[in-house]
């Protein structure tokens, strides 16, 4: 009995398309800041697990630029 390849064991790992983004936060403690963050999941979740208080993304951009081959 051979042993099984790791292709075999492991899922396939979806493609990753990472994105960078922006955003304010609608309070007067951080009146006029930015935060700023990359993530591959959606910029709307990863954001509203961050804060509380509303909140406003203003980027939501590719991470990576596609190269032409």
């Amino acid at each position: 009995m051979s042993k099984p390849i790791i292709e075999e064991i492991l899922a396939p790992k979806p493609e990753a398309r990472p994105r960078i983004y922006a955003y304010s936060i609608d309070d007067k403690a951080h009146k006029g800041l930015l935060k700023v963050g990359q993530t591959a999941r959606n910029v709307k979740q990863r954001v509203a697990e961050q804060v509380i208080r509303q909140m406003q993304v203003l980027i939501s951009a590719p991470a990576l630029k596609q190269l032409k081959e």
